[in-house]
């Protein structure tokens, strides 16, 4: 995004036609992907960037591309990333959100610079950019859940412990089937006892997840 590209966040768990959908609609120049998500991203009629070779060649910019980076012009109401939303009503619509007020998200987010937080939710929604770049950010450090482990809580709050985690963002739902895990597992409880914030979102709340 500093880069002065938009970006639009997919998830592989979503069906062929909307993720085809999707790429079409925002006229996609260039798909990240990682070593799980190479294959499938690949048959979409996008070029591909493996993120994980990027990382793996230590590579830095040379002072060409150092130059030609710093000449990018981004202003506050350039685009910064797109969303959609889920098409349950019907076809998913986009969400357009500019630099100017996903900076004011992260400058009045709640994230401190001694936190902790759990990046927990999928990078088909927005809020993970909350997680991540609010995180970085703000300078506080950040946990990252190995693939579906959301969805094992033993995991999650075993992962809360032994990383001694601060800051949770998850949806109510989400918190809801916790709450119900926590009820029914003393020894789990004792595992977020590390937890200062838990920032609700995305959803309507639910009276048992406040």
């Amino acid at each position: 995004m500093t880069s002065g590209a938009v970006y639009a966040p997919l998830s592989t768990n979503d069906p062929f036609n909307r993720l085809e959908s999707i790429i079409h609609e925002v006229n996609a120049k260039l798909a990240l992907v990682n070593q799980m998500s190479h294959s499938y991203v690949s048959m979409f009629s996008v070029p591909i960037l493996n993120i994980s070779e990027v990382v793996e060649s230590h590579n830095s910019l040379n002072d060409a591309q150092m130059k030609q980076l710093s000449q990018v012009t981004v202003t506050p109401d350039s685009i910064c990333h797109i969303v959609f939303t889920s098409g349950s009503t019907g076809t998913p619509k986009a969400v357009q959100i500019r630099h100017r007020s996903f900076m004011n998200c992260m400058q009045t987010h709640i994230i401190q610079t001694n936190d902790i937080v759990l990046q927990l939710t999928s990078s088909s929604l927005d809020t993970h950019l909350e997680d991540i770049d609010g995180a970085l950010i703000r300078g506080a450090q950040l946990v990252e859940l190995k693939a579906e482990g959301h969805f094992d809580f033993d995991y999650v709050t075993q992962t809360i412990h032994d990383k001694q985690v601060t800051f949770v963002g998850p949806v109510p739902s989400w918190m809801n089937a916790l709450g119900k895990f926590l009820n029914e597992n003393n020894r789990a409880q004792e595992r977020v006892k590390t937890v200062r914030c838990w920032y609700l979102g995305g959803e309507k709340k639910i009276i048992f997840s406040v």
